[in-house]
């Protein structure tokens, strides 16, 4: 069922559908990502995520039936397919049509479930979060479940000592890191890269419109950041500069946010014990404990790269860059680089087709800002849809610089994320007012009919309004 707009003088009201899948999906959201099922045992032996799954699908499956009853004049399903979905759909069946290409199709078909679960994801946010308020809700579920996964090893490490992992700097030397609580499944990288992606929504957990929500959210921010620092992942320190640097570029308080950041960066190597100093140094220097262990991380992706020119077409297969590099490169690892991981079990071809899907994340993202900045501040829920926009564009780039570091093609943050860009878009572009919606279907259309014999930047420009009111489905058919 479509979200029903009844528009106003004042505003434009929301109507959604779904209710029951939404807490369903609330409920899996929570169980999936706190680990119900490793944390006690009975639930691990009912299969509680995968119950909360089936029931989430059959509750959407059923309400989209019920609003289906009296529809008139539905459209086509192409038409009503977004961009976004049209390249995931892509990515899939190209993975598909190549089962037979690739080293070892048997293992394709092992590693098409955890793939198909992430997936999963995206078909589930897109069918279920249909009003702002769901969204609001979800992220709010979402990034408490982050923050919690941080915070409980933290809280751990100050009562007991918990540290959970350790790593070699050489001269038999080991030092303590820290990583996810026993009930995780994050080592230390892992646990910075949740840090890294919550800090840039952490505001949807505390909206610091007050000044003691703003307290709250520093102290948690705070706590995080430490957090960081115990995990002695360089790859997370390096996404974190990367995050600060990115967010004051795109501030209009660069001055001051730059000055913030100089205080606090003092502030924190001042904190730092001698090993953790060594730990991050080890980065630029070769003669700080721990550089032989960068290095190795380097030669890694060049071997990764190495093995993805043995078959840089389709690859080895979905899944497959531990069984590739483990014959060929004599290492039991997989590739901890999405990029040469993709290559390694897609080909080149199938990491294009990846970017692209990438890409058109940050496109869904970029049309509901142009959409709610066209529309004003007026409305409260545009402003919070273009804040929801703005850091996933930042959430995405951070991923990106991450990913040289992480593998991630069969992981479900991607597509969670890509679920939650294209969401943000509808929603912007269903909420804009009448004459915005209407003046955007209008240069689609025109767009559309003539996009080859414009100039390149009209063309692309043309581009993005046809993507807009595609992702959107702004049609006049949604007038009062």
């Amino acid at each position: 069922m479509r979200i029903a707009v009844r528009r106003t003088s004042a505003a434009v009201k929301e109507q959604g559908a779904r209710n029951v899948a939404f807490v369903l999906f609330c409920a899996f959201t929570i169980s999936y990502f706190l680990h119900f099922t490793r944390r006690w045992a009975p639930l691990g032996t009912i299969h509680l995520d995968l119950l909360l799954a089936l029931a989430t699908v059959i509750a959407s499956a059923l309400a989209a039936r019920k609003g289906a009853v009296g529809r008139r004049g539905s459209p086509p399903p192409r038409e009503q397919m977004d961009p976004v979905t049209v390249r995931l759909w892509i990515l899939v069946g190209y993975i598909l049509v190549t089962i037979p290409l690739v080293e070892w199709p048997g293992s394709v078909l092992v590693n098409m479930e955890s793939f198909a679960k992430s997936i999963s994801l995206y078909f589930l946010v897109l069918a279920i979060v249909d009003t702002t308020r769901k969204l609001r809700w979800l992220l709010g579920i979402y990034v408490f479940t982050q923050a919690y996964r941080v915070l409980e090893p933290l809280v751990m490490h100050l009562k007991s000592g918990y540290w959970g992992s350790s790593t070699s700097i050489g001269n038999w030397e080991v030092m303590d890191r820290l990583s996810g609580a026993p009930s995780d499944i994050i080592n230390p990288n892992g646990l910075a890269f949740v840090i890294i992606l919550t800090l840039p929504m952490l505001h949807f957990l505390v909206r610091p419109d007050t000044a003691l929500r703003r307290v709250v959210w520093v102290a948690i921010a705070a706590a995080m950041c430490y957090a960081l620092v115990l995990s002695a992942s360089r790859s997370g320190f390096l996404a974190f500069l990367f995050l600060c640097l990115f967010v004051i570029w795109r501030s209009k308080h660069r001055v001051t946010l730059l000055a913030a950041t100089v205080v606090v960066s003092i502030v924190a190597v001042s904190l730092m014990t001698g090993l953790q100093k060594g730990r991050y140094l080890s980065i630029v220097s070769s003669n700080a404990p721990g550089a032989a262990t960068a290095q190795e991380r380097i030669e890694g992706v060049k071997g990764d790269f190495k093995v993805s020119l043995r078959r840089p077409f389709f690859g080895h297969g979905l899944g497959t860059s531990r069984e590739a590099n483990v014959h060929f490169r004599n290492v039991d690892l997989p590739s901890h680089n999405l990029y040469t991981e993709a290559a390694e079990e897609l080909g080149y071809i199938g990491l294009a087709l990846l970017l692209a899907l990438i890409w058109s994340f940050v496109r869904a993202c970029r049309i509901a800002q142009q959409v709610t900045s066209a529309a004003g501040t007026e409305n409260e829920r545009l402003r919070f849809l273009h804040s929801v926009a703005s850091s996933l564009v930042v959430v995405v780039a951070v991923d990106l610089f991450f990913s040289f570091a992480a593998y991630g093609l069969s992981e479900p943050y991607w597509y969670f994320y890509g679920g939650l860009t294209v969401v943000t878009a509808r929603l912007a572009i269903k909420l804009a007012p009448a004459a915005a919606r209407e003046n955007a279907a209008a240069l689609a259309a025109r767009a559309s009919r003539s996009f080859r014999g414009r100039p390149r930047g009209a063309a692309v420009a043309g581009g993005r309004m046809l993507a807009a009111a595609r992702i959107g489905r702004t049609t006049p058919r949604n007038r009062s």
